[in-house]
């Protein structure tokens, strides 16, 4: 067993392929193709305490209009209710199918969950696992956690890669219909200047280009902007990196 162990109390381990953990982490995965049916990220969680599940839920910041609304922020939630209490205590374990954000690990910390089963680790939102523990050890308050990684990790990252194909089709087909770069969304006459600096001058030439490779190209561009303090460009640019992934259209002032 692979072991990573942090200076203070958490350890990340590799999941051995436990088959008691199989039903729990396939309620987390039921609970993620719910997500993606409603047009969510699919990612799902549950939460285990005596051998019963208190807790499944899966993603829904879009629906809710939420931010925090992270599947395990919501079965967290629930799970609290179920039990009466805010501390869940050591003998509770979360199963989630994707590795949790530095958000949801706080929440998690915060319920004193002591074991944390993870899927898959693929993700631009929650960096590097151990990097994320470290914020946290740098404070005495919390109680010890285990994560171990890797657990089913092919079903929940081929759910991922499912629901995002689909949406960037989804979305080319939308880009392949327009006139001109002008009628992407937020884009303004700088905005079209800066694309065609970047050799996109016509919705043919994203596509030419492949939309993954253009939301890098963008989203270096959008730093760069943002160090110069041209903050109205940089935050267009990174709602169309969103745009082109396939989530819903947004106003750039959300990108601030």
């Amino acid at each position: 067993m692979q072991t990573s162990k942090l200076p203070g109390k958490f350890s990340i381990l590799t999941h051995q392929g436990q088959a008691e953990d199989m039903p729990w982490m396939e309620l987390a995965l039921q609970q993620a193709k719910l997500a993606a049916l409603g047009g969510e990220v699919p990612i799902g969680a549950a939460i285990v305490m005596d051998g019963k599940a208190i807790a499944q839920a899966h993603n829904a910041p879009v629906s809710l209009n939420d931010a925090c609304a992270h599947a395990e922020i919501q079965a967290i939630r629930q799970a609290c209710q179920t039990a009466g209490n805010y501390r869940l205590g050591a003998q509770a374990t979360l199963y989630v199918t994707l590795q949790p954000c530095l958000m949801c690990i706080g929440a998690i910390l915060h319920a004193r969950i002591g074991r944390v089963v993870v899927g898959c680790a693929q993700s631009r939102y929650n960096g590097d696992l151990k990097q994320s523990l470290l914020v946290y050890e740098q404070a005495q308050a919390w109680h010890p956690c285990v994560f171990e990684t890797g657990y089913m990790a092919q079903e929940s990252e081929e759910l991922l890669g499912s629901f995002f194909k689909a949406r960037r089709k989804q979305r080319e087909q939308t880009i392949a219909d327009l006139g001109s770069l002008l009628h992407l969304p937020n884009a303004n006459k700088q905005t079209i200047e800066e694309l065609a600096q970047l050799g996109f001058t016509v919705p043919q030439d994203l596509l030419q280009t492949g939309l993954e490779q253009v939301c890098e190209t963008l989203a270096e561009r959008s730093s760069v902007l943002k160090a110069g303090q041209h903050t109205q460009q940089a935050a267009i640019l990174a709602s169309l990196c969103d745009y082109f992934s396939g989530e819903p259209v947004r106003s750039w002032k959300q990108y601030l």
